[in-house]
């Protein structure tokens, strides 16, 4: 059987890690209960993880679940034919789980949809539109662009240098910023505590996330101590409000961190493998596996071979740049027999399933994500499942900026996704692993928040989303095997 070759290959486009089928996660995380393990079907037919999880995340039953998964491609496809439609007004898109099932399009203005656009909508039971948005997308999108201009400006990547305000305390002047802003009140560095940037579009708003146990220690937000977190997000909502012109939410945006494990010893060095890719140029073509850009350092010059499956994989290309936080390894020819690169990655606990493999059947545009429930695999958190909540996200973590391909310091892109799940998993060495459903790559893991856990819930989980990445390497997602051999 194909599944029993798998098991032998040398090299596959995930790692051969020991990962469980068990899940976890919330985002804004207020509560203290911690989810229990997904537990396998007592039925002959075992059920696919992604049902499980799925079923569990949202309670209705196995056959619900796959129903609802199975309609999510249809649904994807409305929502972009009404997304055509509706370009002037578009105000943001998605798919709703909880209260039922259910697409929709969000317009601004208080007018009904176009004919068009409701012909669209009326052919689908689990489809509506919805108006009286008062921001469009796009106004969204430029309103975040700006807010990050002010706080991460290229120019001014230190923290107490952006235009926004030194770190000095309420009412003192801020020496050196831009003539409009010379004796202004200003607050603290705003730069330091923002962690991410992102759209909700279901909220018409921008999402402003932050941590205050990074903020300066002169300022208001200096002790943060005898702050609760509403407190001080409270304070940071008073100081945004002059600078950002669309509504906006400040959310929990602590402990969020690269998934890279620097302890060494791994299946693949520092992360989890990703993909199987083909890179093709005019002199050279070349099978490879991509990772996160982070691991083994965020710079275009840290370059060192990663190992997987007892074979080095020599560094080709790729770091934690403003796209795509993303790295390829070439997979070198053997010096006798042969390699099988296959298109497979592990989707299901080897320990319990016969078949633990899926094959990539192809990739997915990050707009149509918003609202897609996708699983990822991670070779310290084992395999675990989410719903997309943001394709929009902008990374801004402490100590590990964006880089150009000179190295220098640059502003990340709101291109990045975050999912959450009540059951979703993440945490150090996770980092580079697939994030997948029904066979479509969807991206590799990049950050978590917590990342030194990898047992309780309450996480969710970035990545960078699989276009961006192929764009970014030059390289194509295979969805065929290949085989290498020897000279």
């Amino acid at each position: 059987m194909k599944w029993k070759k798998r098991r032998a290959i040398l090299l596959c486009a995930i790692g051969l890690f020991a990962v469980g089928a068990t899940t976890a996660g919330t985002v804004y995380a207020a509560d203290d209960k911690q989810p229990q393990p997904i537990e396998q079907s007592s039925t002959a037919e075992s059920v696919d993880v992604v049902v499980e999880s799925y079923a569990l995340e949202y309670s209705v039953s196995h056959a619900e679940a796959r129903r609802r998964l199975a309609r999510i491609e249809v649904v994807q496809k409305a929502l972009a034919s009404i997304r055509g439609l509706e370009t002037a007004r578009l105000a943001g898109w998605g798919i709703d789980h909880r209260s039922g099932f259910g697409g929709w399009v969000l317009l601004t203005g208080a007018e009904p949809a176009s004919a068009a656009a409701s012909a669209v909508a009326n052919a689908h039971s689990d489809v509506e539109i919805r108006t009286g948005a008062r921001h469009s997308y796009a106004d969204l999108q430029a309103a975040q662009s700006d807010l990050s201009e002010k706080l991460f400006t290229a120019q001014n990547p230190v923290p107490g240098t952006g235009a926004m305000g030194n770190t000095g305390a309420k009412g003192q002047a801020a020496p050196g910023l831009p003539g409009e802003l010379e004796g202004d009140q200003v607050g603290p560095d705003l730069a330091a505590v923002v962690t991410f940037l992102e759209t909700d579009m279901a909220d018409n708003a921008v999402r402003v996330g932050i941590d205050p146990a990074l903020a300066p220690e002169v300022g208001p937000l200096g002790v943060v101590s005898e702050q609760t977190f509403e407190q001080s997000a409270a304070e940071v909502a008073e100081l945004l409000q002059d600078h950002i012109k669309v509504a906006f939410e400040v959310a929990d945006g602590r402990g969020i961190a690269p998934a890279a494990s620097f302890q060494g010893g791994e299946a693949m060095s520092d992360c989890t493998s990703g993909f199987t890719v083909r890179r093709d140029r005019r002199r050279s073509s070349y099978y490879g596996i991509i990772t996160a850009g982070h691991c083994g350092g965020d710079f275009p010059t840290d370059n060192e071979a990663v190992s997987m499956s007892g074979v080095s994989l020599p560094f080709a290309y790729g770091w934690l740049s403003a796209t795509a936080d993303a790295q390829l390894h070439r997979i070198p020819a053997p010096t006798s027999g042969s390699h099988n690169v296959t298109d497979d990655y592990l989707c299901r606990d080897p320990a319990s399933y016969p078949n633990p493999y899926c094959d990539v059947t192809g990739t997915i545009t990050r707009a149509d994500m918003p609202g897609h429930y996708v699983c990822h695999t991670g070779k310290s958190s084992g395999i675990s499942c989410g719903t997309v909540i943001s394709i929009d996200h902008q990374l801004e973590w402490s100590g590990h900026p964006c880089r150009d391909a000179s190295g220098a310091r640059t502003d990340c892109a709101a291109v990045f996704v975050r999912v959450h799940g009540q059951w979703l998993k993440g945490c150090g060495g996770d980092s580079g692993g697939p994030f997948y459903r029904g066979g479509k790559a969807y991206g590799i893991m990049a950050g978590v928040n917590n990342k030194d856990d990898c047992t309780s819930g309450g996480k969710w989980v970035s990545f960078s989303a699989i276009r961006e990445v192929e764009a970014f390497l030059g390289v194509d997602v295979l969805t065929e095997p290949a085989t290498l051999s020897a000279p």
